[in-house]
């Protein structure tokens, strides 16, 4: 499902128009939240001369569905690249080019891996440039064979893992950990595994993790089981994973956050 989220009614007929398949309008960013889970790309129109005040609630929706490549369709503009200093989209349309390039982008945004979109966010966010570089490993890896501990992954980006662990700690603020951000993307791997049909037994092996390692991770983070972890539905467990472990490293907390 794709997304509209347009400043008139008359701009989100005509993204509309130009969707190959489903697609809802969206008519404020308040309307969005974690249950929208299926929606797979947001393509948010905002002609220019409003752009600047719609900065926030692009920003808003960064916060709300970190995971969700986002197109921005705006007028061609010098100041345009000004203003997008201070978001991240995945990729931007001209107005005068939506009938042709609309529908292209947006399967090339929705080919893109969940895990490599936020990847990239991490990289061009304002975290220390050591997390940056281990936080965007880990999301790469996780494709493949996820990295099992902080240590293993502070090997493989250079840098110690007491700096690692200390930039993460101070970024997420108790909002979740190192320990807990790995598990969860060695959980998310797992199920993708046994979804391709694959025995726990396999699963364990590819990822290096005893089965009851990954019992207790999935115990720890969803409270369930591996027979309940197998029934979540894939895009709820993803959403989960940006929601708790992701979005807290994408922007700093308030300063009384800790408090």
């Amino acid at each position: 499902m794709i997304g509209i989220l347009a400043d008139t009614p008359r701009d989100a007929e005509l993204m509309r128009r130009a969707v190959v398949g489903g697609a809802r309008v969206i008519h404020a960013a308040s309307d969005l939240a974690a249950t929208d889970l299926d929606i797979e790309c947001l393509v948010f129109s905002s002609r220019s001369g409003l752009l600047a005040e719609r900065i926030s609630l692009l920003r808003e929706v960064e916060r709300k569905l970190p995971w969700v490549p986002v197109i921005l369709v705006t007028d061609r503009k010098i100041a345009i690249a000004r203003l997008l200093s201070r978001v991240q989209v995945a990729d931007l349309v001209w107005f005068e080019e939506v009938e042709r390039q609309l529908a292209p982008r947006i399967e090339s945004a929705r080919g893109g891996s969940a895990l490599l979109q936020m990847a990239d966010k991490i990289r061009r966010s304002t975290a220390p440039p050591a997390l940056r570089s281990a936080v965007a490993h880990a999301l790469r890896e996780a494709r493949r064979t996820p990295v099992r501990n902080v240590q293993e992954l502070a090997s493989a980006v250079d840098c110690s893992p007491v700096t690692l662990f200390q930039q993460f700690q101070a970024r997420a603020l108790r909002r979740t950990t190192f320990n807990r951000f790995l598990g969860a993307l060695a959980i998310l791997r797992a199920q993708q595994l046994r979804a391709t049909g694959a025995k726990w037994k396999q699963v364990s092996v590819q990822l290096g993790l005893p089965r009851e390692t990954l019992r207790r991770k999935a115990k720890r983070w969803l409270g369930c089981n591996l027979l309940e972890l197998e029934r979540i539905p894939p895009h709820q467990l993803l959403a989960a994973f940006a929601l708790e472990h992701f979005a807290p490293l994408l922007d700093p907390p308030p300063p009384d956050a800790g408090g």
